[in-house]
């Protein structure tokens, strides 16, 4: 039905049915849905079951809360199902400079920012913290990252990234972000981009396997406000998801975007759409949009599920998966039954 691609099994027994027995490598796949959900719950168990099958994972932490609150929540039960080896370690990353020649070592922001005021200091020219800063920012545009001592590990590395111009720096793009006195927010390119940029070697460095995007959704909406803002936006996602795809076919790793849902407020009983419309809808090869469990559709939703026999209306904590875009199903045809709990989705 669908070329054999090499899976990674997320142990949600409904996405790894609907997805032929697990996540696709060398493609990207979207989940989408409401708040509150369990999308980044799905995630981080992805990232468990693919380091317990032995490769590494890497986690983009755009809401800044695997590590407030998340990881240490489901950690016990995730290791109780997993094993206790799987590690999870959070990344920094650090500006530097740009080397004018390869065999230069990059110079780290707070060593270029410590130079420049002992520079000042010794030739008597006053300055402030902001003089730094926008120096800084200027001669430093590169990212770098620390992965410790023992990245050759299987490990979930995760990095957290709110705000969408880093998160760009790290897909090798040095953009600056410009608000026009209407407010109409533009992403203005300052240099070439480049293809080894930090996610490259960060990937190609840990081996990873799998790369989450969790979420998409949340630098855009906190960049970009309203509607005279979409081209900037479309265009910052189309920037990721190109760099996305180009790690997926050079790694073979399977890429997770997660996002949030945009609801007709004119229809509100209309299914939702993911946020990121065409831009994102053309990069997934797979979209899956996570719902609470539909009960009231009885038999006739039944019928649709690829596992029947795990109908589980009645659980409290029930969700469903639906296929939004799929290569060999219809849209909306068919769907998988899951429920969480302490060790994440069944």
């Amino acid at each position: 039905m669908i070329p054999q691609l090499e899976r990674l099994q997320t142990g949600c027994h409904a996405l790894d049915l609907l997805t032929d027995g697990g996540l696709p490598t060398g493609t990207i796949t979207q989940i989408f849905g409401e708040k509150a959900l369990g999308k980044s719950i799905l995630s981080l168990q992805a990232a468990y079951s693919t380091v317990a099958a032995g490769h590494s994972a890497v986690i983009l932490d755009t809401e800044q809360s695997y590590f407030s609150y998340l990881v240490g929540y489901r950690r016990p039960g995730f290791e109780q199902r997993f094993g206790d080896k799987v590690q999870v370690k959070e990344v920094k990353l650090q500006r530097t400079t740009r080397s004018a020649r390869k065999k230069d070592m990059p110079v780290s922001r707070s060593e270029l920012v410590n130079s420049l005021s002992s520079t000042l200091d010794r030739i008597g020219v006053s300055y402030n913290d902001n003089h730094l800063a926008a120096i800084a920012e200027v001669l430093s545009p590169d990212f770098t990252i620390d992965l410790g001592e023992d990245e050759k590990e299987p490990a979930i590395f995760v990095v957290q990234l709110p705000d969408v111009i880093d998160l760009l720096a790290l897909h090798g793009h040095d953009v600056q972000k410009i608000v026009s006195e209407g407010g109409r927010v533009e992403l203005r390119l300052k240099s070439s981009p480049v293809y080894e940029s930090a996610l490259h070697n960060m990937v190609e460095q840990t081996k990873a396997k799998l790369l989450v995007y969790d979420s998409i959704s949340a630098p855009f909406k906190a960049s970009f406000f309203g509607t005279q803002d979409l081209p900037a936006r479309s265009a910052g996602m189309a920037i990721l998801l190109a760099h996305a795809q180009r790690l997926c076919i050079q790694y073979g790793i399977a890429v997770v975007v997660t996002s949030h849902a945009s609801i007709n407020p004119t229809a509100a009983w209309d299914r939702g759409k993911p946020y990121g419309g065409i831009t994102l809808g053309h990069e997934a090869k797979f979209s899956f949009e996570l719902t609470k469990h539909m009960a009231k559709r009885g038999e006739l939703v039944k019928e649709n599920s690829v596992n029947p026999d795990e109908w589980i209306a009645k659980e409290k904590d029930g969700r469903a998966l639906w296929v939004h875009r799929h290569p060999a199903l219809e849209d909306w045809s068919k769907f998988g039954h899951a429920y969480i709990d302490d060790e994440g989705f069944h």
